[in-house]
């Protein structure tokens, strides 16, 4: 009997050891395009570097603070400041899930600038004056690496 229980109980633990295992790695990965990690800048220092330019290639680094609900088709880091800082997946052409949060990512893409993106809605077609919605940097990845 004393055999019987020593193993129904190290099966047990086993299992839940599993468990927590696979929940801890839920989340991690490449996500969009695979690439090279090569000198992330943090938010702010994105920020920093946007002044002045109109587009920026970069990496950026931060801990997820959010994801899309619906279609994880966004990230938020967060700036120093506490002001969430949307990262879009390029085209919606790829999707990050919930367990993402809390976890430090990588992100790959281009910056924006406020008036690089309006110039872009008026070329498409859209009122400038009604543009006011506008009003952040904003990052488009072509890939974010989970870790």
């Amino acid at each position: 009997m004393n055999n019987m229980k020593y193993w129904k109980i190290l099966t047990l633990v086993t299992v839940l050891a599993a468990i927590v295992s696979c929940n801890q790695k839920k989340g991690q990965g490449v996500y969009g395009e695979k690439f090279e990690i090569n000198n992330p800048l943090t938010v702010d220092d994105l920020l920093a570097k946007m002044e002045g330019k109109d587009v920026i290639e970069a990496q950026v680094k931060g801990v997820i603070t959010g994801v899309c609900k619906s279609e994880g088709c966004w990230i938020t880091f967060t700036t120093k400041d506490g002001e969430a800082f949307y990262i879009n997946t390029k085209d919606k052409a790829f999707s990050l899930p919930p367990e993402v949060v809390g976890k430090t990512a990588i992100a790959k893409g281009s910056a924006l600038s406020i008036e690089k993106q309006k110039q872009i809605e008026i070329e498409a077609g859209e009122d400038p004056d009604d543009l006011d919605w506008i009003d952040a940097v904003s990052f488009s990845a072509d890939g974010i690496i989970v870790q």
